[in-house]
């Protein structure tokens, strides 16, 4: 309605005054032009920003808090890096503390590079790296390296936190270093048979996982989104 009245108040004004008029017209345009281009660079500023998404979860056992799980997201341009940190402290036979942490980097969808950790009772379990180099994986336990033909990953166990395998029948163990099939229980609820006789079943709330139940031959436990 604005740029309607300004275009007949200057088409009127054209005809008193021309000269003036022109220089108007030349102005606006200008300033149309800056204020174009700033809306465009606040667009570019704000869908280029990092994305961030963080989740917290609350590990159990027989219906008591034993650790906490914190999972988080970082998207900059074709670069999607996860982190899981984990702290469990729980008695079994015997007082147990367990800190793992787990980072997955993928580029343009693809998994470049990735990273297990887990220390028990002050003791290493774990530390291995996989490394994306050509067209095959480069995978580092301490100091002895092998090479892995599983070209192209993309998606690992991390993933399951927060994409739900609706369309995805297979999902990639770091920890086995192997393809694992996924498991349709019902509508959004999954099963994960691991080679060591272990397993997970996994819940989901709008795309995200809101539940996850461990079952190991040693001990039952679940790991449950809090909600704010």
């Amino acid at each position: 309605m604005i740029p309607t009245i300004i275009y007949f108040l200057l088409r009127r004004y054209r005809h008193q005054n021309p000269e003036k008029a022109k220089k108007i017209t030349s102005i606006i345009r200008n300033a149309s032009r800056i204020i174009l281009l700033f809306i465009v660079m606040l667009l570019i500023s704000h869908f280029a920003l990092p994305q961030r998404i963080n989740l917290e979860y609350s590990i159990k056992r027989k219906g008591s808090e034993i650790g906490t799980l914190l999972f988080s997201q970082h998207v900059s341009g074709n670069k999607t890096s996860f982190k899981i940190e984990s702290h469990i402290k729980a008695r079994l036979v015997f007082l147990m503390t367990v800190k793992a942490i787990e980072e997955a980097i993928y580029e343009n969808g693809i998994l470049t590079w990735s990273f297990m950790y887990r220390k028990m009772n002050g003791t290493e379990k774990v530390n291995k790296k996989t490394r994306l180099s050509g067209s095959n994986y480069v995978i580092t336990k301490g100091r002895q390296s092998e090479t892995l033909n599983a070209y192209p990953i993309n998606y690992n166990m991390i993933c399951l936190y927060l994409q739900e395998p609706v369309t995805i029948s297979k999902v990639y163990s770091d920890n086995f270093q192997r393809f694992l099939a996924i498991q349709k229980l019902g509508d959004h609820h999954y099963k994960i048979d691991f080679p060591d006789g272990n397993y997970n079943v996994y819940r989901y709330n709008n795309g995200l996982c809101s539940k996850v139940e461990v079952h190991h031959q040693f001990y039952n436990s679940t790991i449950e989104l809090k909600t704010k």
